[in-house]
């Protein structure tokens, strides 16, 4: 008959009063030293513990008075629920879900992580790295906007950065009022400026969502603001008033670029180029065309059309009309780098009456040539759209005033007469 264990209460040179447990009688199964305030609370847990042994065995489990305690007040807790389903209300169960739920927090993600993977998947997926533009954006929304163009990081308005105040934060912790009303303080400026951070938060939460992170996407009903504002075009008279900017001796050098912006549609950093793509070259303005092109065109090589494809934009008679003024030994390299025509490209947009007024070259030339022309399919081709809701919503529904659709296509240079314009079916 193996040996009764020693349970008699010790004293150490601390004056604490302990117990030894041996690992038959310990609830953890290995040896366990427990300490108490006085020797009589020793005596009594000793006690307590031989008499539980002797009746329930040691394989058998003793709560501690403060166990004890725990214990009925959580099968209280339970009780009290009056929950509608049937559900296992019992310790083990609430235990299980509860050691579930740790070991998902154990294997959370912070919302800075999930932004990380979110955008390392969204690059592999494109196969393209993001543009400056779409990171200086990007950053501006989640460490809070620079207070001018040229400030350096550490002049961030931090307070209006979302990982400044969310980043550290487990992801699947952020609730959809919290969301709101962070949008609703630091981005309420315009409508445009709320769907922008909307735009850039919204990923993280459906990456995170995706990968299992998260149960429940909190952006999923955030919805975008309604944006109404009329697409602005030029007039034929600010029109007209460009092209005699262009013909005077300050702006003569910049005409070719600005006549293409003017009547080709084509975006600025298309034709200027930026950080990320390269300004456009003469060798792309074909004004003689061969083969089976019949019209003269602009071909807009991939590496700087937006989006992947690249694609060609037929020019009418009055921008051949602009173009062909440049003599041949100048038409070579880029038409207009961005680097050497910004400043001044900027004193053009002031003496027009334009500056702040961005795309309204582009905005003007889709208005009129949808108009005239009568071709959404067409339209779109030329400008590089995609999206035919974006693109009833900015030039389909303004209707310009009389004939200005027509005089916009003879708008030449001086002295210079172009052909009517003709229309194509409707598709």
């Amino acid at each position: 008959m193996p040996r009764r264990p020693n349970l008699k209460p010790k004293r150490n040179k601390q004056g604490e009063w302990f117990i030894d447990l041996p690992p038959s009688y310990s609830s953890t199964g290995k040896r366990q030293r427990r300490y108490f305030p006085s020797e009589a609370r020793a005596q009594t847990e000793s006690r307590g513990i031989e008499i539980h042994v002797k009746k329930h065995g040691v394989d058998s489990t003793r709560f501690a008075a403060s166990e004890s305690s725990d214990a009925k007040a959580a099968i209280k807790m339970l009780k009290s629920l009056n929950l509608k389903g049937d559900y296992e209300l019992t310790l083990k169960a609430a235990v299980k879900h509860y050691s579930e739920h740790l070991i998902g927090l154990e294997k959370a993600r912070t919302v800075s992580e999930a932004l990380r993977a979110s955008v390392d998947y969204r690059t592999r997926r494109t196969g393209k790295s993001w543009s400056h533009g779409h990171k200086r954006e990007l950053n501006s929304i989640m460490y809070g906007p620079l207070p001018k163009p040229r400030a350096k990081e550490d002049e961030r308005i931090k307070e209006r950065g979302f990982l400044v105040h969310f980043g550290d934060r487990n992801v699947d912790s952020i609730t959809e009022e919290e969301i709101s009303n962070f949008l609703g303080k630091h981005h309420r400026a315009s409508e445009y400026q709320y769907n922008q951070a909307l735009r850039h938060i919204s990923p993280i939460f459906s990456h995170a969502h995706k990968r299992g992170w998260i149960t429940l996407n909190p952006t999923a009903f955030i919805p975008k603001k309604n944006i109404r504002a009329e697409t602005e075009v030029l007039t034929i008279k600010e029109f007209r008033r460009a092209a005699e900017l262009i013909q005077t001796d300050e702006y003569r050098n910049m005409a070719a670029g600005i006549s293409i912006l003017m009547f080709a549609g084509i975006r600025p950093t298309e034709l200027m180029g930026n950080e990320d793509k390269p300004p456009l070259l003469w060798d792309s303005v074909i004004l003689n065309p061969q083969g089976v092109h019949t019209k003269p065109y602009i071909d807009i090589p991939e590496a700087n059309a937006k989006g992947v494809d690249g694609r060609q934009v037929q020019m009418e008679p009055n921008l051949v009309k602009w173009l062909e003024g440049v003599p041949n030994e100048k038409r070579k390299g880029a038409i207009f780098p961005k680097a050497k025509y910004h400043y001044k490209y900027s004193k053009f947009r002031e003496a027009l009456g334009v500056t702040g007024k961005k795309d309204i070259f582009r905005h003007s030339f889709g208005t009129y040539y949808f108009h005239h022309f009568e071709s959404l399919e067409k339209t779109m081709s030329q400008m590089g759209h995609t999206s035919r809701s974006t693109f009833e919503k900015h030039y389909k529904r303004y209707n310009p005033e009389e004939d200005s659709a027509f005089l916009y296509w003879q708008i030449a240079p001086e002295g210079a007469t172009v052909p009517e314009v003709g229309h194509f079916a409707v598709l």
